[in-house]
C-alpha cells in the first residue's frame, strides 16, 4: 500500500513494433527506439504525499504533432481492449488484428516481469469492405468445482461496421457470428456478476449490450455463457474427430429500437432498476396526468442511458416483460470438416448445383430480427453540445460522460440531473476506480470522539473518477461526487485509458462468494515506455479534513510496517524510507506509535534506529515551541540515551583489555583478608562442593548470553526523570541484562572502570547495578569455580559500585546495619548457589573492611 495513489507499472510490451507494423502496413512508423523505456515508471511511481499539490504538477504545453509524433498516434487510432484479468489484449486497426498474450520473463534489470507477446495476429474480415469498429474480451469462469478462481478461457467479441458480432477463442478461432442489426456496430459493453452492497439492491444480470446507431441489442449472459461453452466444445470435437457435430442453445436477446433521439454514439446499460413509491407516483402523473391509475407494486424496469446529440444524454426505460426475448438459431462458424468436404463433393460430382449458383446461398444473409420501439423518457437537452463517451460507475448510479467541447459531465442516472463539470479535457478518457475500507484501519484510527464513531458496521465504498487528458498528457484521479483531485501524474500523451467495468462472467451468488477474482479496474496503455500500468487509491483520500489526516497517518503507519516486513534486505533504503514515512505522520501519538514499532523491529541496525530517533527529535525541536509535543521530544530524548548506551557498552565489551596475570592465592587470601589456613579450607570447600555438584540445574548453558539485542534491551530498560530503571523480568531476563553489563568485565576481558563509570553516567542507581551483578554472579555458579580470576574481578566492580553516590550513605555509622550490605546479605542468603553465594560474602566482607578503613582513615586524617 501507499500513502497516495500511485501508478503501477504490471506488465510491459515484447513485440510492440511488431504489432505497430503489422496493423498499419500503409506507412512505416519510425525506428524500434519506442517501446524500450520501460524501466522509466518510477519517476511518477514512487512519489510522495507532498507530490499532489496541484501547484508541483507540471503540465506539458500542447504542441503541434510533427513526424515523431506521429509515430506514437498508432495506438489511438486502434481498437483495444484488456480482458480484465489481464491474461488477454486485443489490438485491432480496420481488418487487422493481434491477440497479445502474457508471458513472464526477466527484464534487463533481471528482475521477473510480465510481458505481452503476439499470440495470434490475422485479419478478422469476413464480409468485403467490413472493419473492426468495436473488441471486448471477456474472461469465462471455470465449471469444475477444483477451480482456482482463475478464468477458464477468454472469449474475443468483435463488432464489426457490417453490423456482425463474431465471437473468437483466444487462439483466432471463430466461434460464432451474429447478424442482429444491419448496421455498423457501434459499442460492445458488458456487465457480469456483482454480489449487491446492500439487501435493498436489486441483484443485477449479467449481460453483453450491443450500440447500433438508432438500437441497443442485449444478449442474456447465461445464453451467451452456455451458447459460447458449447460452441467451443464443438470446436474441440470436429477438430479431434471431424465428423461431430453438435448445435449449440440459441442465443436469448432483446432488441430495442431507439427513438426521439437524433444522435447515439455510446450507450451504458444501467440494469433492472425498480422505483420508489414516490418516484412511481411522479413518473405515471408526467406520463399518464393527474388522474393516472398507479400499480400497487413498481414495475421493474432496465434503464439505458445514451449520449449524443438532440437530446445529449437520454434515458431509455424497457419494462420487464413488455417484449418477449427473442430467440437466434446460432449459426455455428465451423462446420464439420467431414460433412462439408462431402457436400462439396456431392454437389460438384452430381451435378446439382453449379459454382455459379451455390455463390448467392453463400452470401445470403440471415434473418435480422425487427426491434421493438422504444421512445426516449426524458434527457439533457442542450442543442449545442455534442457527447462523446459515457462511462458508468461500479456502483450504477453515476456516469461521466465527455463531450466535444472538452468537458467532462458527471450524472446522477438514478436522478437524470447532471451533477458535476469539469473543463479543459479535450479528447479525454475517463474510467472509475472504486475502493473498499479495510475494517482494520478503522479500528486503529478512533477518528471520532461521539458515541458512534467507532460502531463497526459495513466496509464503506468510495468512488474515484479517473481522468486522462492527452492533450497534456495528464491522469487525474478526483474523489467523487464533491470530493477534491487527490492524484495527478505526468504520463505522456499517447496513451489509451482501459476501463472494463466488468469482470469474470459465468459467475452467481454462490460460486462469487468462495473467491475474489485477480482483476484490474482501470488501466493506462503506454506506447511509448511500452508498458501497461494500472492506478492505485487508498481509501482514506475520499475522507475529509481531520478524519483524513487521520486516515492517512494510520496508512503511513500499515505502509511503515509492511516495510519494516519486507524481505529487503538494503538498510540504507529501509533507513530512508522508514526517516520519510515517520515524518509525514501528522499526529504525535502516532509517530510515537511508528516509532515503536520502528524500534521493536528486528530488521533494523543500531545505526539505523539512532538516525531515524535523532532526525525525528531534530524536527520536534525545529517547529514552533506552541506545536511541540512534549511527551513525544522526551520519549525520543529517552530512546536515544538507550541507544548511545546500548552503543557504548557493546563497544566496551567487544574492545577487550589486556589481560592480567591471574592471581596467586597468596593475592587472593590477601584480597579476601583471610589468613592462610582459613584460605585453604575455603579451597578445599570450593573442590569438594564442585565434585558433588557437577550437574548443577540453574546453569544457563547458553554460550552467547553476554550478546543482547536492541529491541530486547530496549524493552528491559526504561528512563523516569534521567534515572534508568529496570521492568519487571524473570530471573532469567535478569540474568541475561547482567550478563551483557558484567560478564566480560568478571572474565577480565572488559574494563571494569569504564563500563561502571558508563552504566553511572546513563542514569543507573547502584542499587540496581548490584542487584544485576549478583544475580548473575549467584547464577554462574559452575563458570565462577572454573575460573578463580572472577573473584577479584567481583572485588574490584564492588568496590567501584560501593564507592557510587548513594550507594552507601554518607551518614553511615559502621556499627549499624547498612541497607547497601543488607541488600547484599539478602541475595547471598536466598541463594540456592551455596558456592557462589559463600564466594560473594568473603567479597562483600573484605569490601566492607576496606571501607571502614577507608573511613578511619578520614576520621584520623581530620583529627
Amino acid at each position: 500500500g501507499s500513502m497516495s495513489c500511485t501508478l503501477v507499472p504490471f506488465a510491459h510490451f515484447q513485440d510492440l513494433e511488431l504489432t505497430r507494423d503489422f496493423l498499419s502496413p500503409h506507412r512505416r512508423l519510425g525506428s524500434a527506439a519506442a517501446g524500450k523505456e520501460s524501466g522509466k515508471s518510477t519517476s511518477w511511481e514512487d512519489g510522495g504525499w507532498g507530490a499532489w499539490d496541484e501547484a508541483d504538477l507540471q503540465e506539458p504545453e500542447e504542441e503541434e504533432s510533427n513526424s515523431k509524433n506521429q509515430q506514437n498516434y498508432w495506438l489511438q487510432e486502434c481498437v483495444l481492449s484488456l480482458s480484465p484479468t489481464n491474461d488477454l489484449m486485443v489490438i485491432a486497426n480496420e481488418q487487422k488484428a493481434v491477440f497479445l498474450v502474457p508471458k513472464w520473463k526477466h527484464s534487463d534489470k533481471g528482475k521477473e516481469e510480465m510481458q505481452y507477446a503476439v499470440g495470434w495476429s490475422g485479419s478478422l474480415n469476413v464480409e468485403e469492405g467490413e472493419c473492426v469498429s468495436s473488441v471486448l474480451c471477456i474472461p469465462l469462469a471455470s465449471q469444475k468445482r477444483s477451480s482456482t478462481g482463475r478464468p477458464d478461457w477468454t472469449c474475443i467479441v468483435v463488432g464489426f461496421t457490417s453490423g456482425y458480432v463474431r465471437f473468437y477463442t483466444e487462439s483466432g478461432v471463430l466461434l460464432l457470428a451474429q447478424l442482429l442489426n444491419e448496421d455498423p456496430v457501434l459499442q460492445l459493453k458488458c456487465r457480469t456478476y456483482e454480489i449487491p452492497r446492500h439487501p435493498g439492491v436489486t441483484e443485477q444480470n449479467e449481460e453483453l449490450s450491443i450500440l447500433y446507431p438508432a438500437a441497443i441489442v442485449t444478449i442474456d449472459g447465461f445464453s451467451l455463457f452456455q451458447s459460447l461453452r458449447a460452441c467451443r466444445n464443438q470446436v474441440a470435437r470436429a477438430a479431434a474427430s471431424g465428423n461431430e457435430n453438435v448445435q449449440p442453445p440459441p442465443l436469448a436477446y432483446k432488441k430495442w429500437g431507439l427513438q426521439d433521439v437524433d444522435t447515439i454514439v455510446d450507450h451504458a446499460s444501467i440494469g433492472i432498476m425498480t422505483l420508489c413509491p414516490f418516484d412511481q407516483m411522479k413518473t405515471a402523473s408526467n406520463i399518464g396526468g393527474y388522474n393516472a391509475a398507479i400499480k400497487n407494486s413498481p414495475p421493474a424496469m432496465s434503464q439505458y442511458v445514451t449520449v449524443g446529440a438532440n437530446p445529449f444524454t437520454g434515458f431509455f426505460f424497457a419494462l420487464e416483460g413488455s417484449s418477449q426475448p427473442l430467440l437466434s438459431h446460432v449459426a455455428l462458424a465451423v462446420a464439420s470438416k467431414l460433412t462439408s468436404a462431402l457436400f462439396n463433393a456431392a454437389s460438384g460430382w452430381l451435378g446439382w448445383k453449379s459454382k455459379h449458383e451455390e455463390e448467392p446461398v453463400q452470401k445470403q444473409k440471415p434473418k435480422v430480427e425487427p426491434a421493438t420501439p422504444l421512445a426516449v423518457r426524458f434527457g439533457l437537452p442542450d442543442s449545442r453540445r455534442r457527447g462523446e463517451r459515457i462511462c458508468l460507475s461500479p456502483c450504477n448510479t453515476l456516469a461521466a460522460v465527455t463531450d466535444e467541447f472538452g468537458r467532462v459531465i458527471l450524472l446522477d442516472v438514478t436522478r437524470g440531473l447532471a451533477v458535476r463539470m469539469w473543463k479543459g479535457y479535450r479528447d479525454a478518457e475517463v474510467g472509475w476506480i472504486q475502493t473498499i475500507e479495510d475494517l482494520q484501519e478503522r479500528e486503529t484510527e478512533k477518528m471520532d470522539s461521539s458515541p458512534f464513531g467507532n460502531a463497526q458496521g459495513p466496509s464503506r465504498v468510495a468512488q474515484f473518477l479517473v481522468i486522462y487528458a492527452p492533450r497534456r498528457g495528464i491522469l487525474e484521479v478526483w474523489s467523487t461526487q464533491q470530493g477534491p483531485r487527490v492524484g495527478a501524474f505526468n504520463v505522456g500523451k499517447y496513451c489509451r485509458l482501459l476501463y472494463p467495468g466488468y469482470k469474470i462472467m459465468g459467475l452467481n451468488n454462490v460460486t462469487s462468494q468462495g473467491w475474489q477474482p485477480q482483476t484490474y479496474q482501470i488501466c493506462l496503455v503506454d506506447p511509448v515506455s511500452g508498458s501497461v500500468k494500472t492506478v492505485y487509491v487508498p481509501f482514506h483520500l475520499s475522507l475529509s479534513d481531520k478524519k483524513s489526516e487521520r486516515a492517512k497517518d494510520m496508512h503511513l503507519v500499515k505502509k511503515l510496517n509492511a516495510l519494516l516486513k519486507a524481505k529487503t534486505l538494503d538498510p540504507d533504503l529501509i533507513e530512508a524510507e522508514a526517516k520519510e514515512l515517520i515524518l509525514d505522520i501528522k499526529y504525535p501519538a502516532t509517530k510515537k506509535q511508528a516509532l515503536e514499532s520502528i524500534l521493536t523491529s528486528e530488521r533494523v541496525p543500531l545505526a539505523s534506529l539512532t538516525n531515524i530517533t535523532q532526525t525525528l527529535m531534530d524536527n520536534l525541536k525545529k517547529q514552533e515551541l506552541e506545536s511541540v509535543d512534549e511527551g513525544l521530544l522526551q520519549f525520543c530524548a529517552n530512546k536515544l540515551k538507550l541507544l548511545h548506551l546500548y552503543e557504548l557498552v557493546s563497544k566496551l565489551n567487544s574492545q577487550g583489555i589486556q589481560k592480567e596475570t591471574s592471581p596467586s592465592d597468596d593475592d587472593l587470601a590477601k584480597l579476601l583478608r583471610l589468613e592462610e589456613k582459613d584460605f585453604h579450607r575455603l579451597e578445599t570447600l570450593l573442590e569438594n562442593y564442585k565434585k558433588e555438584n557437577t550437574q548443577t540445574t540453574t546453569q544457563l548453558t547458553d554460550e552467547k548470553d553476554d550478546v543482547l539485542s536492541v529491541k530486547i534491551f530496549l524493552e528491559y530498560l526504561e528512563y523516569e526523570k534521567d534515572v534508568i530503571t529496570v521492568r519487571n523480568m524473570d530471573n532469567g531476563e535478569y540474568v541475561a541484562l547482567g550478563s551483557f553489563f558484567f560478564w566480560k568485565c568478571l572474565c577480565g576481558e572488559s574494563s571494569t572502570e569504564e563500563m561502571c563509570h558508563a552504566l553511572e553516567s546513563a542514569g543507573f542507581s547502584p542499587q540496581t547495578l548490584l542487584s544485576l551483578l549478583l544475580n548473575l554472579w549467584l547464577s554462574k555458579e559452575k563458570d565462577i569455580l572454573d575460573k578463580p580470576d572472577t573473584v577479584s574481578c567481583l572485588h574490584t566492580m564492588l568496590s567501584l559500585l560501593s564507592k557510587m553516590k548513594v550507594a552507601i550513605e554518607e551518614s553511615w555509622d559502621t556499627q549499624s546495619v547498612s541497607p547497601w550490605w543488607q541488600q547484599m546479605r539478602t541475595a547471598c542468603v536466598q541463594s540456592e548457589n551455596n558456592a557462589a553465594a559463600l564466594l560473594s560474602a568473603h567479597v562483600g566482607h573484605s569490601v566492607t573492611a576496606q571501607i571502614i578503613d577507608s573511613v578511619t582513615e578520614k576520621k584520623v586524617t581530620h583529627l
